[in-house]
């Protein structure tokens, strides 16, 4: 219990010096991923990386989009769709972003968005286990898929591309990472397939069919290839490494 109380505080602290909300659901297995992480030796390590690492991957999304609708976002504010947003680790930031109007959170766990709406005060929905089968009820501006396409297989990879882009709104921007070459050292003495892909089924989220959200590596070029299959979409920007010193990220916009 005491243990239990100084992770509060800790938790406290952290959340009023970044303005977000200090709650963390106990099935948030990000946090539980964190929190038992070498990097990490103690609660207070813990707790620090947790708020500060959401509050970097809010200001870097930012930061794109100022960079690729700078006048949307000087013009009127973005809506947004956090897509794979978990339990609200980067969410709590990114309802404090200058340049977002309205956001929407999406995760495959029901209690996730349940916590979300309920703790966070932003709407979530929850999402499915098909790709085709998840449809949104309207389009945004932005759709931010971080550390998602990290995990997806081969089978499911382009029909989430499509899934996801299908919710940009005419002039917007699908955002989404990957584990990329740089990610690859991470992953031992790995072989990606003649198409630059390589999947792994494990992954932290233990209660998910590792078949269906495992551990993957791309290329470049296998991305690329994917994207050809998504009407509309062309590729805006890619950066190697960005995410985390070693997940790439790729930008994707939808013609005006």
């Amino acid at each position: 219990m005491d243990i239990e109380v100084g992770i509060d505080a800790l938790r406290h602290e952290a959340a009023r010096q970044h303005g977000v909300y200090s709650g963390i659901h106990p099935e948030d297995m990000i946090w539980r991923f964190i929190l038992h992480h070498r990097n990490y030796p103690t609660p207070e390590a813990a707790v620090r990386y947790y708020f500060a690492d959401g509050a970097e991957s809010a200001s870097k999304l930012e930061n794109i989009i100022r960079e690729h609708l700078p006048a949307l976002a000087s013009d009127r504010k973005v809506t947004l769709l956090e897509f794979a947003s978990g339990y609200g680790m980067v969410t709590r930031h990114l309802a404090n972003l200058q340049s977002q109007a309205r956001l929407v959170a999406c995760d495959i766990h029901e209690q996730a968005a349940e916590f979300i709406g309920q703790e966070l005060h932003q709407r979530a929905v929850t999402s499915q286990h098909i790709p085709e089968n998840l449809i949104f009820d309207e389009t945004f501006d932005v759709v931010f898929a971080l550390s998602f396409f990290s995990h997806m297989p081969e089978t499911t990879f382009t029909r989430w591309l499509q899934t996801l882009f299908a919710a940009v709104s005419p002039g917007g921007i699908l955002v989404f990472t990957t584990h990329g070459l740089v990610s690859r050292t991470h992953f031992g003495d790995i072989t990606l397939d003649e198409k630059g892909f390589w999947f792994r089924p494990s992954s932290e989220q233990a209660d998910l069919d590792a078949t269906e959200y495992g551990s993957s590596v791309t290329t470049p070029a296998f991305v690329v290839s994917a994207l050809a299959h998504v009407t509309g979409a062309s590729l805006a920007e890619f950066r190697r490494g960005y995410w985390w010193r070693h997940q790439d990220v790729y930008v994707v916009s939808r013609p005006a």
